[in-house]
């Protein structure tokens, strides 16, 4: 009887307008799980339900990171106070990919995390969201604004002209005579935007990545001996999709959004994030923004326990 019901549901649901399709739904019980989202497995791990609150869904950056790091810092104390969900991303860390290379459009990333938010049967859920993952926070919550109780956005990195420019600067900020004649070259070439862009990366090693993205240098080595230690890699298909199909247009989208809306940047952060999020304090008017003078794009790893208490003050303030 019980199979049949489900029939009569499934029939249901491709009867309407193809919601998003969840199996294997997961409860908000502590433990690692796979589950399948639109066809695609994707690793979850719920922590802290005993706390019985508002699901704190993280979502993580990149794009094609994955949450290992966050999970061995900040994540642990956010665990204290909130029932945290952690899931990466399609074709992200220990989630599976899909079968088209090409399958990573943020319109079916926003539907993912849809059908997650389903498989949680959670009315309401707070995204946590950093570098990437906090665009995609704010995406879903322009789509969904009814879905979202509230936003915590971390490092926010949309990956605009100006914020590829952004980089670009920082890089030259911290390099060598080599390194900054290197840059100069690139961008005397005729080559786009984009492709100066990924050059640039390119001339990175990782000793200077690491300059990039961190302040602490003790902090950097933390975040890179942890990353080897995950054996997680980042295949690079989704952020190739995401720049082959960016708008630039998040501000744009996100304007008059009136869910309440914490911004976290770091003071020395060369990745875009003190950038975007300046530009989102203007237009979101339920916005708070802090700034973390010890931090560049990672506050969560240089400053994990500021971070952790302004992330519980500003949910009980809710």
């Amino acid at each position: 009887m019980r199979h049949f019901y489900s029939f009569l549901l499934c029939i249901l649901f491709f009867s309407c307008s193809k919601p998003p399709i969840v199996s294997q739904a997961p409860t908000l019980q502590d433990g690692e799980r796979l589950i399948t989202l639109n066809g695609v497995k994707h690793w979850v791990k719920v922590e802290g339900s005993k706390h019985g609150t508002i699901p704190l869904v993280i979502v993580h950056g990149g794009p094609g990171g994955n949450h290992y790091v966050f999970e061995r810092t900040a994540g642990p104390e956010l665990e204290k106070f909130a029932t945290v969900v952690y899931y990466e991303q399609r074709g992200s860390g220990r989630s599976q990919a899909p079968t088209n290379p090409d399958d990573y459009a943020l319109p079916t990333l926003i539907q993912d995390l849809k059908a997650l938010q389903d498989s949680l049967a959670a009315p309401k859920i707070t995204l946590l969201g950093y570098s990437f993952g906090a665009e995609l926070s704010l995406r879903y919550a322009v789509a969904y604004p009814e879905k979202v109780d509230q936003l915590i956005l971390s490092s926010p990195a949309e990956l605009s002209p100006a914020n590829m420019l952004v980089q670009i600067q920082g890089f030259y900020s911290i390099g060598d005579a080599a390194f900054r004649t290197a840059i100069e070259n690139v961008l005397k070439d005729t080559t786009t935007l984009t492709q100066k862009y990924n050059k640039v990366w390119g001339l990175a090693n990782g000793a200077t990545v690491d300059k990039f993205l961190f302040v602490d240098a003790a902090k950097a080595q933390l975040n890179r001996q942890l990353w080897q230690q995950s054996k997680l890699n980042n295949t690079g298909l989704l952020a190739k999709v995401y720049l082959k199909n960016n708008k630039a247009d998040l501000l744009e989208l996100a304007k008059g959004l009136r869910t309440p809306t914490l911004l976290i940047s770091g003071l020395h952060d060369k990745n875009g994030g003190l950038h975007t999020a300046l530009g989102l304090k203007s237009i979101l008017p339920n916005s708070t923004h802090k700034i973390y003078e010890q931090s560049a794009h990672f506050p969560d790893i240089e400053e994990p326990a500021r971070f952790a208490q302004e992330v519980k003050s500003f949910l009980r303030n809710r």
